[in-house]
């Protein structure tokens, strides 16, 4: 039997096995305190007989990498299957040494917002947020080391131009890290980005940066008519060549660069892109060694279905539009609902061990 079928069979006895125990560890719970009469009598809503660590564990169990980082394929169940060609070039976990990067320089702790200390669900929960939460429990399933950053803001330019220091300063501390946009998501929480690595041939200590391509339209190319690359997910790898990109890229606005009328991305304006914009103008054209700066397709790493664009967001969907209720349905579809406050509560207990303001980096 392959080790697709097997999945595939395995995953809806897990569901049914999942149930199981939650009712029978419910009923023993309930026998024997004063609920099982409320429970007899059909009054509700009765107390969740689960701890927060017992909860989490079974989140963890229930949630796990589906595959080895190196196998050949991979398929979402019920749906696609992928095949890795060539050899794999990462066969080994990455763990903390691949880190995954949220940026902002908002506070967000309003009503919905991540930080917010109130109740969450999915009626009273921010998209963007949302977003942020997805990166967090990708990380946790996956073993990778997470960070929110608190970027300082600007005075002369948009806040993303936090993004290229920013991310150069924590690569140092990692093999590799993966900055990404709120309204952003790992679409298959089981798909170990190792494996993705292979699929996308990110060659171990060579490539650069990789970034997906933007949908094929004249509002979406540079200068030169070619397609932007999207700033809004990146994958940086932790070599010198590296972190001379992100600094040219995070010096390209400077009154004294070499990147001439580059300070004109300072600041965006309907259909001008900021940071995006410079690194499609100037940067890739400064750095064209194979390896500098790798396209991904934007179908696989930008987009979503509803975007009628062309790019589906396969792998990491990306929603530009309607953030609130297309993130909202896509984060839902890559997790379970019935989970979603309790890692809401999670990521605030935890905030201490990744939150940083910029000037604590």
């Amino acid at each position: 039997m392959s080790a697709q079928l097997r999945r595939a069979v395995k995953l809806p006895y897990i569901a049914a096995i999942t149930l199981v125990l939650f009712a029978t560890l419910a009923w023993l719970s309930l026998r024997h305190t004063d609920s099982f009469q409320d429970f007899r009598s059909n009054s509700w809503p009765i107390k969740n007989p689960f701890s927060k660590s017992e909860l989490r564990d079974l989140f963890r169990a229930l949630h796990s990498p589906s595959i080895p980082v190196h196998a050949e394929s991979y398929k979402e169940f019920g749906g696609q299957e992928w095949q890795r060609e060539g050899e794999a070039l990462w066969t080994d976990s990455l763990g903390q040494r691949l880190c995954i990067i949220d940026l902002d320089d908002r506070a967000r702790d309003t009503d919905g917002q991540i930080f917010n200390e109130k109740s969450w669900n999915f009626d009273t929960a921010n998209g963007l947020s949302a977003g942020v939460l997805n990166h967090y429990m990708y990380a946790q399933i996956h073993g990778y080391k997470y960070y929110y950053i608190r970027s300082e803001t600007p005075t002369d330019r948009r806040p993303s131009w936090r993004k290229p220091p920013i991310i150069s300063q924590i690569l140092k501390k990692h093999d590799v890290c993966i900055y990404v946009d709120s309204d952003a998501i790992f679409y298959h929480l089981d798909l170990p980005f190792e494996w993705l690595l292979n699929y996308w041939r990110i060659i171990p200590h060579q490539t650069g940066l990789a970034m997906a391509l933007d949908p094929n339209s004249d509002n979406n190319k540079d200068s030169f008519g070619r397609r932007y690359l999207n700033t809004g997910f990146i994958i940086a790898q932790n070599n010198p060549r590296t972190h001379d990109i992100l600094d040219a890229w995070a010096s390209c606005p400077e009154e004294d660069s070499k990147y001439t009328n580059c300070s004109n991305f300072k600041h965006n304006s309907p259909g001008k892109p900021t940071d995006q914009g410079a690194m499609g103008n100037y940067i890739r054209y400064d750095f064209e060694e194979k390896e500098d700066i790798r396209e991904l397709p934007c179908t696989e790493a930008n987009g979503f279905p509803e975007s009628h664009s062309g790019c589906y967001g396969l792998f990491v969907r990306h929603v530009w539009t309607s953030k609130q209720d297309m993130l909202m349905a896509s984060v839902a579809k890559s997790l379970a609902g019935a989970m979603f406050e309790d890692r809401h509560r999670e990521f605030l207990d935890m905030r201490s061990t990744f939150y940083k303001e910029e000037k604590q980096i």
